[in-house]
């Protein structure tokens, strides 16, 4: 998971603003976010983007082990080639990559692997008032530590997980708009051990979402959302999901933004046929220092899992900052915390802590060397469990645009 180091948690904390559905939306990528992040300034027609980075670290717990069991600690170097492709037109855009990572560790050469991440998007403008979007998202790492795996231990262990979906955004008049969506999402872990196969369960789900938004101001805005998902877990286990929220978004100057919401959700488990009602919460602030921004947010609601937990209550908090301390360099740092709550009562309650800290600077406008500081924590309520684990290292990143006539 080495080629997702880079900063930030701030996919996570846009997925708590608009329900916990994951989006891309930050400047960058992280160990702990699934999703690369939104592109940069983009010129209409093809661009061809290849990158190169290299990466060394020192991991202190490599094999990701308990607290109590001997943790080995090894240097670890990393080379990711990246392609990218964007089309940009005057009704449509289209985006691919792939990203992979050869990782090879200095003493336990068993580790050594090659991990993959593709992804690809397009949206088509149908009417001025219509657009319509796919997405589509594919991983494969070699543990659970990923911010995205909900509710889930974490085990070095190859885990595979895709995220599919499609939608459409509609302006029904100047104040009015109303989107819906569907969405698709499959995991899958390569558990040999018995203690791995009672706590990694894997499946897929499907979800629809649906909202409307009403702007009453140049400053407020009241937004109803609905969402309905299904899933299936590959031991049989069924669960279904329904949420209904009301909430605003508010722009408190040109700066600051703030969005909060609240509601209800209904919880269905096929086995032992548990029914559950609890409520949904969510806020966030967003605000730009000039040079300095903060994005903070908070959550809580029923979501899927595919662990030992299955469908869990679950609160998340996440803060990310960025800033330009001088033109050539910056400085980014990012946090999440979250506790999981099983609803089963064979499940296991889980908190889990995820840090980062990365200081950049631009060589030249096509390479940027860059040192960071990454750091997990998860306590279960299991033999041995208390996981920490922390990552010191740097890498070089070279990337540059071509325009193709």
């Amino acid at each position: 998971m080495a080629q997702l180091r880079r900063s930030t948690i701030v996919a996570s904390t846009t997925a708590l603003v608009i329900g916990l559905t994951v989006s891309a939306a930050s400047a960058q990528t992280s160990n702990f976010a699934l999703f690369e992040g939104a592109l940069g300034p983009r010129n209409p027609g093809w661009t061809f983007t290849p990158s190169l980075t290299y990466q060394g670290a020192w991991d202190d717990n490599a094999l990701l082990r308990g607290a109590g069991d001997q943790a080995p600690a090894d240097f670890v170097s990393g080379v990711s080639p990246r392609l990218g492709v964007n089309f940009l037109g005057r009704r449509g855009e289209f985006d691919a990559s792939y990203t992979g990572m050869f990782s090879l560790y200095r003493t336990l050469s068993g580790l050594n692997g090659y991990d993959q991440h593709g992804e690809i998007s397009a949206r088509r403008l149908l009417t001025p008032r219509t657009t319509i979007w796919v997405r589509d998202n594919a991983i494969s790492v070699p543990t659970t530590e990923l911010l995205n795996f909900v509710a889930v231990p974490f085990i070095r262990t190859g885990s595979k997980l895709n995220d599919l979906g499609s939608g459409i955004d509609v302006a029904l008049d100047k104040y009015t708009t109303f989107a819906a969506g569907y969405a698709f999402k499959w995991a899958s872990f390569d558990n040999g051990a018995d203690v791995q196969r009672l706590l990694l369960r894997g499946g897929h789900s499907h979800g629809l979402n649906a909202a409307l938004k009403r702007q009453l101001s140049e400053t407020l805005s009241v937004v109803g959302d609905y969402s309905f998902q299904h899933a299936l877990l590959t031991d049989g286990g069924i669960w279904d999901v329904q949420s209904a929220e009301v909430g605003i978004e508010y722009r408190l100057t040109d700066a600051t933004r703030l969005s909060a919401g609240a509601g209800i959700s209904h919880l269905v488990i096929d086995d032992p046929g548990t029914t559950r009602f609890g409520p949904t919460f969510r806020g966030a602030v967003s605000h730009n220092f000039n040079r300095v921004i903060v994005d903070v947010s908070y959550g809580r609601s029923y979501v899927p899992g595919f662990g030992i937990n299955g469908t869990s209550q679950n609160d998340e908090f996440a803060a990310y900052a960025t800033t330009a301390i001088a033109r050539r360099m910056s400085v980014r740092a990012s946090a999440a915390w979250r506790a999981n709550d099983p609803v089963e009562a064979m499940g296991l309650r889980l908190k889990s802590t995820w840090l980062e800290a990365e200081f950049g600077y631009a060589l030249q406008p096509w390479a940027q060397l860059e040192a960071y500081y990454s750091r997990s924590h998860q306590t279960i309520l299991a033999p041995a469990g208390v996981y920490d684990r922390n990552r010191v290292g740097f890498q070089i990143v070279t990337t540059k645009p071509v325009r193709i006539h």
